[in-house]
């Protein structure tokens, strides 16, 4: 019997008040046995969650650490950790709290599931004969390993990679691929190759049709050529399997399968409740893990059908219609939470118009029909259809420029990273503050692009594509004629190779090469020639730096083609050189994660990363004052004041076609053997006669895959439109650099405009009969002008220097003077300022205006060097260590040695790396606290330091107010007194903890930012 209520619960952490379904589950959800909550987007889930571990610990029904909370990205566990143990430590201040629980209880134990699964594999391990120890892969090390894997290969023992036609990272894509989806359905190759022999075996002796003819149709050599490619996936993927087992190497599929193998035996644990958010996105193993362990238990899972959209990763789409089976529920109990509160009615009408369908579609499940938590809420979706790409670009511009300040977080989503770069130039170019997140959409940056291309060059000979895009860019300005001439260069040292020994052909790389040898080969014209010739001597000397760091091979790239001097010279964003700090600072990640780190084996990472969504996952959430352009898969659980989503067009968004060929396309498992084949559609091929019969089949087989496709992009619709709070923009636009025909307007947004949810802010246009574009969309001057638009204004002040008369000087006292004091009193080049600040940008604002004024009007990239990637690693392996995930503990490494020894190593936190926002005199400060511990007192924030501690006390006063930042944010966050955080430094170098005597108070930071502001514009 429950002492205290729901509402009363409530009442300490909010002062709203609970809605009917809120309270239902909170009181009603079974204490021993499963339940469900089909949640709505905008829902509160996290807080639902949060409440039932109030209720549970107030009522006495569960102590803190029996209760265990699972979810899938670090970010939304650490903020499921902290609403959960923030509501503790207030409940523990009040009467509620249970009197035989002691103050200084331990929390409720917060993972991801990939965690989950790690910490009972480790438990476990020895019992399946691995390792406790075993390396636990990255998705870059898994490329890497994969990569050696088919280098290895050859025709003598893979016969059938003969008839491989695609390129080699394809080939590394799938392997990687099935090797995941065969251990996600626990299958053997052994048995995916049975069925697809079952599948050649019937189809082969098919006849054509009732006359009996044994001739094949071409759509039948197809299928069996597709099932015969797939037999040698499973062996290669099996291959895979078996070489991480050799070298004790596990990645996290790897673990929840041993680990479930493993729980075939009796195995203890503590948690009595359990708490598993985004259960739509669970995997089918991991599904069996779960249930294996808590079935029968009080496990309420939330989850919303509507936002599956991780099927391409191993979600399973049956697992919230399969939750009371899988966990035994005597009495099935589902609930509801329908009310959003993050988006206005007009929002909300549209999403339940979208999500109308998928309702249909899934009647075995409670549908949801969202209703708007703050009817009040004065919202609005609206429409804008353009003719041309470019126009639908320069026109999301103008809505953003009208919309974003500091004070509104924006974003602009695509259902695919193709257009992302265009996006990104007309929104800088019009002063926005840009972000473009994930790492396949850094790839299609112009300037990445150029990177990668020397990278390609440097290691690869093949890579004549990504020369010619280097010798035709600013840098060389190689003509056409002299290509010619340079890939007719390469055909005669073809021939004279040939002459000497039979060999591949020459490339166009190698030719180039070939010019530092011999500078008179070839027919090339003077110009031409010299600058062929300065390009392979660059080529060559960057050639010599692969010994290097990869993140430091890549910044000597670009200052080498001066990649920098020309996004600055473009002069169009804030900061000219944000992408490609992005992106090196991803190749520095990959150094740190890769088995072996090399220039090859991060090209083929990069190749895998164009083609796999996982990469496409968010560094941060949203930003107040930035647009962030990224994904609409990458935007889950995110949500912003103003949201546009570009390009519905049918074919864009939703992508058509994709899937249909179901289990016969590359790289799939057979439907039948996977774990889910209940809800996936069935090709009963083995009953077909003739090859007429299985083409009939197989089209419907495909036409059902079609019908799941457009289900699942129809959930990305409803994804991305339930992303906004305050305003929705849906664009799309008939015609690309290219098309002759019209793209039609996507019918998620027809659905929209028809019903009159969706205004539109412009009168819809019929599109032209001839694509605009095509006129001039696809003329360009060549070779690349690198002075692009700027040339006819800076070609005019030349001319005017140049005809200027020699200025006469009578008195050339008189004008030094003058001159002397226009320069003392001119003002000094300005930079908008920031927005937004790190914390540590802000200390370099108060310590040093005039130098942070100055790195505003001309930033420079920040070099890796090695001190810096020293700091880097060490942080990264304390982040692991105290996340208790594997760490490769170097025990030669005297910091590693002084942190294992100091009192932190053994210590649970709170929050690490916890990334918090606060105002301070109107300026967006952005901490980032290292970790927190709770105290005795309240709490102590740590900031890691990889150096020695500062003898200089003036510096250690510096630093303390960066200290003091972190403890006003903390205190802030958390909503308690200041007076109750503590904060100090950890010195890795000399092994020291410094705690400074006093921190600076709110207040003594505004005085010191106002005075640095002042100081600045000076």
């Amino acid at each position: 019997m429950a002492n205290f209520s729901a509402d009363e619960i409530y009442a300490l952490v909010s002062k709203h008040t609970l809605t009917n379904e809120q309270r239902a589950v909170i009181e009603g959800a079974p204490f021993d046995s499963p339940a469900l909550v089909i949640a709505g987007a905008g829902s509160g889930k996290t807080e639902l969650m949060s409440l039932r571990v109030l209720y549970l610990v107030a009522n006495s029904l569960a102590r803190p650490d029996e209760v265990l909370g699972l979810t899938f990205t670090r970010k939304a566990a650490a903020e499921l950790s902290a609403r959960v143990n923030q509501a503790l430590y207030r409940l523990r201040e009040t009467d509620f709290w249970p009197a035989d629980l002691e103050q200084d209880f331990s929390p409720a134990y917060i993972a991801t599931y990939n965690s989950f699964g790690n910490d009972i594999f480790r438990r476990l391990a020895l019992s399946v004969g691995f390792e406790q120890d075993a390396t636990l892969l990255t998705e870059a090390a898994s490329v890497s390993l994969a990569d050696e894997l088919v280098r290895s290969l050859n025709l003598e023992t893979h016969a059938r990679l003969e008839d491989w036609e695609k390129s080699k990272s394809h080939l590394i894509d799938l392997v990687l691929a099935l090797a995941s989806e065969l251990t996600d359905n626990q299958i053997s190759a052994e048995s995916m190759n049975q069925h697809l022999q079952f599948f050649i075996d019937h189809v082969s002796g098919l006849p054509k049709n009732a006359s009996g003819s044994m001739e094949r149709f071409a759509y039948t050599e197809d299928l069996l050529a597709s099932a015969g490619q797939n037999q040698l996936l499973a062996d290669l993927a099996e291959e895979y399997r078996s070489l991480k087992s050799k070298r004790n190497l596990v990645d996290f599929a790897d673990q929840v399968a041993l680990a479930l193998k493993a729980l075939e035996k009796p195995f203890e644990h503590q948690h009595r409740f359990v708490l598993l958010d985004e259960y739509q996105d669970t995997s089918t193993i991991q599904t069996k893990l779960l249930s294996r362990l808590f079935a029968g238990k009080s496990v309420l899972a939330v989850g919303d059908p509507n936002q599956a959209i991780y099927g391409w990763r191993g979600a399973s789409s049956r697992n919230l219609t399969g939750f009371h089976q899988d966990f035994g529920s005597p009495r099935p109990v589902t609930f509801t939470l329908s009310k959003s509160w993050r988006s206005g009615p007009a929002v909300v009408a549209a999403a339940n118009a979208t999500a109308h369908a998928l309702n249909l579609s899934q009647p075995e499940l409670a549908p949801v029909t969202l209703e708007a938590g703050k009817p009040q809420h004065d919202d609005q979706v609206t429409a804008a259809v353009y003719q041309t790409e470019a126009e639908e670009a320069a026109a999301l511009a103008q809505w953003f420029m009208e919309r974003v300040d500091e004070n509104t977080s924006a974003a602009l989503l695509t259902r695919t990273k193709a257009s992302m770069a265009e996006l990104s130039e007309a929104l800088t170019k019009r002063g926005l503050v840009v972000e473009v997140s994930g790492l396949s959409s850094l790839l299609e940056l112009p300037e990445v692009m150029d990177l990668i291309a020397a990278l390609s060059v440097i290691e690869r000979p093949e890579a004549g594509a990504q020369l010619m895009r280097l010798l035709a860019g600013p840098k060389w300005r190689v003509g056409a004629k002299d290509l010619a001439a340079l890939g007719d260069l390469a055909r005669f040292l073809s021939r004279v190779r040939d002459e000497v020994v039979a060999s591949q052909p020459v490339t166009i790389v190698e030719a180039l090469d070939e010019l530092c040898r011999d500078s008179e080969i070839g027919n090339f014209s003077d110009a031409g020639r010299s600058r062929l010739i300065a390009a392979a001597q660059v080529i060559r000397r960057m050639r010599s730096r692969v010994s290097i760091p990869l993140s430091e091979l890549a910044w000597s790239i670009v200052k080498e083609l001066e990649i920098d001097i020309e996004l600055f010279s473009a002069g169009t964003s804030v900061n000219p050189l944000s992408n490609l700090e992005a992106f090196i600072a991803r190749i520095a990640e990959f150094e740190q994660a890769a088995l072996r780190p090399t220039l090859g084996s991060m090209l083929n990472w990069l190749d895998h990363a164009k083609q796999r969504e996982s990469f496409e996952l968010p560094r941060s959430g949203a930003k107040q004052g930035v647009v962030q352009i990224m994904s609409i898969h990458a935007a889950k659980g995110l949500e912003w004041d103003v949201v546009a989503i570009a390009q519905l067009n049918q074919g864009s968004f939703p992508i058509e076609g994709r899937g249909a060929k179901g289990w016969l396309a590359s790289g799939k498992v057979p439907f039948s053997l996977r774990g889910d084949s209940q809800a996936l559609p069935e090709f009963a091929f083995q009953t077909t006669q003739t090859q007429g019969e299985l083409k009939k089949l197989f089209d419907e087989f495909q036409d059902k895959n079609r019908a799941k496709h457009l289900i699942e992009e129809r959930r990305l619709a409803y994804v991305g439109f339930t992303r906004a709070k305050r305003e929705l923009h849906l664009t799309a636009s008939y015609y690309k650099p290219g098309l002759k025909k019209p793209r039609p307007i996507s019918g998620f947004l027809v659905e929209l405009l028809e019903s009159g949810l969706c205004r539109n802010t412009i009168e819809i246009p019929e599109p032209d009969p001839v694509n605009p574009a095509s006129g001039n969309s696809q003329i360009k001057i060549w070779p690349f002008d690198p002075l692009g638009e700027k040339r006819d204004a800076l070609a005019q002040g030349a001319a005017a220097v140049s005809a200027a008369e020699p200025a006469r000087i009578e008195n050339f006292t008189e004008f030094a003077l003058l001159l002397e004091e226009r320069e003392r009193n001119a003002s000094r080049p300005t930079s908008a300022f920031p927005r937004r600040l790190s914390a540590s940008a802000l200390m370099r604002l108060i310590a040093e205006p005039e130098k942070f004024a100055e790195s505003l009007v001309r930033p420079m990239p920040g070099l890796f060097s090695a001190s810096a990637q020293a700091g880097t690693d060490f942080h990264a392996l304390i982040e692991d260590w105290l996340l208790g995930d594997e760490v490769d503990i170097d025990l030669d490494d005297q910091l590693v040695k002084n942190f294992a020894q100091s009192r932190f190593a053994s210590l649970e936190p709170k929050f690490v790396e916890q990334s918090i926002e606060i105002v301070l005199d109107g300026l967006v400060v952005v901490c980032k606290l290292d970790a927190v511990f709770e105290t005795e007192l309240g709490f102590l924030v740590v900031d890691w330091k990889s150096g020695n501690s500062p003898t200089d006390p003036a510096l250690l006063e510096a630093r303390a107010m960066q200290l003091a930042l972190y403890r006003i944010a903390l205190s802030k966050w958390l909503q308690v007194g200041v007076e109750r955080v503590q904060a100090c430094f950890y010195f890795a170098g000399d092994a020291k903890e410094v705690m400074p005597s006093r921190l600076p108070s709110e207040a003594e930071l505004v005085e010191a930012l106002t005075k640095a502001r002042t100081a600045r514009r000076g």
